[in-house]
């Protein structure tokens, strides 16, 4: 018997809160995230800021009508960048709850992979996570499946950077090779660029 596909649908602008906590759930383990964040505070908050600022306002995202999975997207034209001076309280929660080495960490990771950000005007995906309790049952497919959808419309290379291996041939699945494999600071561990073509 096929399993039926999870429901999906957009996110809506004040869903921020929403997002992040699926992110933060999703990426808590993360070998990226635990050595930038080392808190699961610190990771929510950053998150849901970033949802908020950019990824909602510009981008676009989906949701499972649970709210089990997410994923956050920004299309072609639009840079991942939120101003300093929109950043200070997220500097301040990594401050607060990972100390100063969590904020070096994370400015060194976010140059690091500014410098390698393909320039090609491209569909960026931000994240895709699934709660824990929820993993290996199609959510993450069905997400990919949703955005690609809407990809497909106005079509564009799509690029993402996947913090664990396991990941790879998740994304090899719908069309990402991998371009380049770096460590994006001293003792961080590595990622995967991965490009879709459009």
């Amino acid at each position: 018997m096929t399993r039926a596909s999870p429901a999906v649908r957009e996110l809506a602008p004040h869903e921020a809160a929403l997002i992040g906590t699926i992110i933060a759930d999703g990426f808590l383990g993360d070998p990226i995230n635990d050595w930038v964040f080392g808190s699961y505070h610190a990771l929510r908050y950053a998150n849901t800021a970033w949802a908020r600022r950019l990824y909602l306002p510009r981008g676009f995202g989906h949701v499972t009508a649970g709210g089990e999975g997410g994923a956050l997207w920004l299309p072609p034209g639009v840079a991942k960048h939120v101003p300093i001076w929109r950043s200070l309280d997220i500097g301040a929660s990594m401050l607060r709850h990972g100390g100063a080495r969590s904020l070096s960490r994370g400015l060194r990771v976010d140059a690091t992979l500014a410098r390698h950000h393909t320039q090609e005007p491209h569909y960026y995906l931000y994240a895709i996570s699934v709660r824990p309790a929820f993993q290996g049952r199609g959510i993450g497919s069905a997400l990919m499946r949703a955005a690609l959808e809407r990809v497909e419309q106005r079509p564009a290379p799509a690029y993402l950077e996947s913090s664990k291996p396991s990941n790879v041939p998740f994304y090899r699945r719908f069309g990402f090779t991998v371009t380049r494999e770096l460590s994006p600071a001293p003792g961080c561990p590595p990622m995967w660029l991965m490009t879709r073509p459009g």
